[in-house]
């Protein structure tokens, strides 16, 4: 392979590419939690750190991850998504334990029963 051609820069634009997406040790969470990054350096910063150094002044084809970006992009800037993503961070925080769905549920009934109980104080049996 020459040095002009575009499969040389593979392992580093791919480098470039992660260091794109990390700028916070909390997004080396977000990927260690999706499986894209495996951690062995330690903490999240000392990967976030490491990128950081080894992207700098990195050769790279600019062009072979950019259907990625374009597609993260779109979907980071879609509505829907941001909602649904929101709706399931609410929903993983709220039931997080066995306690927090007993205690959800146990306020589901109660309201349900108070419904109960206002209908019929309104509009009692004859």
């Amino acid at each position: 392979m020459s040095s002009e051609d575009p499969d040389d820069y593979a392992v580093t634009s791919y480098i470039r590419f992660l260091d794109s997406l990390i700028g916070h040790p909390d997004d080396v969470k977000e990927l260690r939690s999706n499986r894209i990054l495996c951690n062995r350096l330690g903490s999240d910063e000392e990967v976030a750190q490491t990128f950081k150094q080894i992207s700098h002044g990195l050769l790279v084809d600019s062009e072979s991850y950019e259907g990625v970006r374009i597609s993260i992009k779109e979907h980071y800037e879609n509505l829907v998504n941001a909602w649904l993503g929101e709706c399931t961070l609410w929903y993983h925080n709220l039931f997080r334990t066995p306690e927090r769905v007993l205690a959800a549920a146990v306020t589901l009934i109660t309201l349900y029963l108070a419904l109960i109980q206002t209908y019929y104080t309104m509009y009692p049996r004859k």
